[in-house]
């Protein structure tokens, strides 16, 4: 008989390469499914190079499948990729649960995220499960879709699903990265400046510009002008990975919708001023509107049903960001 195998989507991406780590360490036979090959593969994962939106309930990729981890999605806040987004997001997770549904499956985690929430304008806080789903941006769109699909599945064909609401996600080395998706335009003055520019956004970029003073590794410390922090909280994608696990494997997780996150948030300026402090670099103090983002996600309901702990503090976080930055700069 074959060993039962877990498919992975998403299986080369930030979150997905800790998943099937940690899947082929507790020994699990892995499936990784991605638009593209892992940089660094893991040994004993069985990789597929494949897009969502081509799946069918025939391919070889879905051979002993017993469980399933969906993390694969196109990410973007550009509007001109909402199309490839619903192509990726919607159209896939369609596929995949027409391809598997009608399995015997012990579970189907779905990754989702916090952007199903007005994130930037929230009801009440913290935000929680029952908070209203308002997205304002199109992957939050694609991804509040994408848990319909799955809650119909659990209706129409006794899906064992559980969706699992992402809080903002980072390896702890990006942090100091000025060339990272996410912490290069958040702490890296030049950074933000040329993603403002290339939204159009001439006037927020020129403001900027004036705190830059020809230091492109300036960070950025910024405060509202309400005087509030800018604040949200920020999960390590180790502890991310291991969520996940813990819902693929806790009886109590399904049927549910669980938010995970750390802890408590984190003050982003007060973060930049402890990276600065630690590496030398300057830090630019800068108020920007009211706009800016400043909100927390409860996790006690993961607690509850899944035990899940985060492993890293954001003093972890720091240090190991401060030791790859100092890599870097050697």
């Amino acid at each position: 008989m074959n060993t039962p195998r877990v498919l992975v989507t998403g299986a080369a991406g930030r979150i997905g390469q800790h998943v099937v780590a940690a899947l082929a360490a507790a020994g699990h036979a892995v499936t990784g499914l991605d638009a593209r090959a892992p940089l660094s593969p893991v040994a004993g994962v069985r990789y597929v190079t494949g897009r969502l939106e081509d799946l069918t309930p025939a391919d070889a990729v879905f051979d002993d499948v017993d469980a399933v981890i969906h993390l694969g999605a196109l990410m973007s806040w550009n509007d001109t990729e909402a199309a490839a987004m619903v192509d990726s997001n919607v159209t896939g997770t369609f596929r995949l649960l027409e391809s598997v549904a009608r399995r015997p499956l012990r579970r189907f985690v779905f990754a989702s995220t916090g952007e199903v929430y007005p994130e930037l304008t929230p009801v009440y806080l913290p935000i929680d499960e029952h908070h209203p789903r308002r997205p304002t941006s199109y992957y939050g769109m694609t991804k509040a879709l994408g848990e319909e699909l799955v809650r119909f599945y659990e209706r129409k064909h006794g899906l064992p699903a559980v969706t699992l609401r992402f809080s903002h996600v980072q390896d702890p080395e990006e942090l100091l990265d000025p060339e990272s998706f996410f912490s290069g335009p958040r702490f890296f003055l030049s950074r933000r400046i040329a993603r403002e520019r290339a939204a159009g956004n001439e006037r927020s970029a020129a403001a900027l510009a004036a705190h830059a003073d020809g230091d492109k590794d300036a960070l950025i410390a910024a405060t509202r002008e309400d005087g509030m922090p800018v604040r949200m909280g920020i999960l390590a994608a180790s502890d991310m990975a291991t969520a996940v696990l813990l819902a693929l494997e806790s009886p109590r997780a399904v049927g549910q919708t669980l938010g995970v996150g750390p802890d408590e948030p984190v003050d982003l300026a007060e973060l930049a001023r402890e990276m600065g402090r630690r590496t030398g670099l300057r830090v630019a103090e800068i108020t920007v509107p009211d706009t800016a983002a400043n909100y927390w996600t409860l996790n006690a309901r993961a607690r509850e049903l899944l035990g899940f702990r985060p492993a890293l503090r954001y003093d972890d976080m720091v240090d190991r960001a401060v030791t790859a930055w100092a890599a870097r700069s050697a």
